[in-house]
């Protein structure tokens, strides 16, 4: 006990430290309750759940208090534990969200070869099938497709490039290796890939 009793850290000997050392587990269980007793059903729904007889019964309840004491005191003693859990799951999260919200796109900013004026690539990509089975349009059965890649260039500063993806490089987000020669336009802003339209894939 007179270790206990002696100077600790900054001013406070160990014992207090030890008396406060729940004391973060504590408040975070504290605030948890609290948005628990926020979300708590109203009087109406407990009487809804109560007419058609999905009121918990007494044996549920004790089981909610036991769940609920088991959790705080895990909390106070081991609160550092849940921390770094915490700030790990959390970088986990952002990183997944971060994935999620880059678009995959076969083409890279290397593939790039030249700028396009949209008017130019039609021509250059008009159909003529003398069986007609394509319709004579720009990019034949993809015209629709074009038309629509073209309505979302909308602001001044994006580009249309077209592109050129040979066979075996790393395409796509993940890098995979194109299984075959790959050509197409792309959508570019400031060098940045925002859309790829493919024309060619073998």
């Amino acid at each position: 006990m007179a270790f206990l009793s002696s100077s600790g850290f900054l001013g406070l000997t160990w014992l207090q430290w030890l008396w406060m050392y729940p004391l973060p587990g504590l408040i975070y269980s504290a605030h948890h309750l609290y948005q628990d007793y926020k979300a708590r059903p109203s009087q109406f729904a407990k009487d809804i759940l109560r007419a058609i007889g999905q009121e918990k019964s007494i044996k549920e309840r004790i089981l909610n208090i036991l769940v609920y004491v088991i959790a705080i005191t895990a909390m106070a003693f081991v609160w550092p534990g849940f921390l770094v859990w915490g700030v790990l799951k959390a970088r986990k999260d952002k990183a997944r969200e971060f994935e999620e919200d880059v678009e995959d796109f076969e083409c890279a900013p290397e593939y790039l070869v030249a700028k396009v004026d949209p008017v130019d690539a039609e021509i250059t990509s008009y159909v003529i099938d003398p069986l007609n089975k394509v319709p004579p349009l720009p990019f034949g059965h993809l015209n629709a497709a074009w038309g629509n890649f073209l309505s979302e260039m909308l602001d001044p500063a994006e580009e249309l490039w077209s592109f050129y993806i040979p066979k075996g490089s790393a395409c796509g987000l993940h890098s995979f290796s194109c299984s075959g020669e790959m050509r197409g336009y792309a959508k570019v802003r400031n060098g940045k890939i925002l859309g790829e339209f493919i024309t060619e894939s073998d």
